[in-house]
């Protein structure tokens, strides 16, 4: 292809209709521990934790996992930890809290992108059901009929 093809092509990627729709998140409230409005206008999940953890100084971890995640258009109310565990309702995640730190949050995991998935076991497949057995009495402390 010429050279003047890719120009065009280009061009005409910056002036498509996605190119043009630019995400904003709109944060309101001083005290992010009781109550804050977050308002969304196409925005990915990375998007909105970046700009959350930007403005509140909270680490966030795990963002390749939402990599999947598609732009969403919301508004929410409640202090940063609850709005953090809406958005967050469809992925593994560990919020973790903190005292010194003025939003009450210090980090944000996202370990995984399905909801409720058990950790992958190590070995190679389904234990017994009599592995199964002793573990439940180890755990319980009793004897399985």
């Amino acid at each position: 292809m010429s050279r003047l093809c890719w120009i065009a092509i280009a061009i005409c990627w910056l002036f498509s209709p996605t190119a043009l729709q630019a995400a904003t998140i709109t944060v309101s409230g001083e005290n992010p521990r009781r109550a804050i409005t977050i308002t969304v206008e196409d925005a990915t999940i990375n998007l909105i934790l970046e700009d959350l953890r930007k403005k509140y100084g909270f680490e966030v971890g795990g963002l390749q996992n939402t990599d999947n995640s598609e732009a969403q258009s919301i508004t929410m109310s409640g202090s940063l930890q609850s709005i953090l565990e809406r958005l967050l309702r469809n992925w593994n995640h560990m919020i973790i809290r903190s005292a010194d730190n003025e939003s009450g949050i210090a980090k944000v995991m996202i370990l995984n992108s399905t909801y409720g998935a058990a950790p992958p076991r190590a070995g190679s497949g389904r234990v017994s059901g009599n592995e199964d057995d002793r573990l439940l009495q180890a755990l319980t402390g009793q004897g399985v009929d």
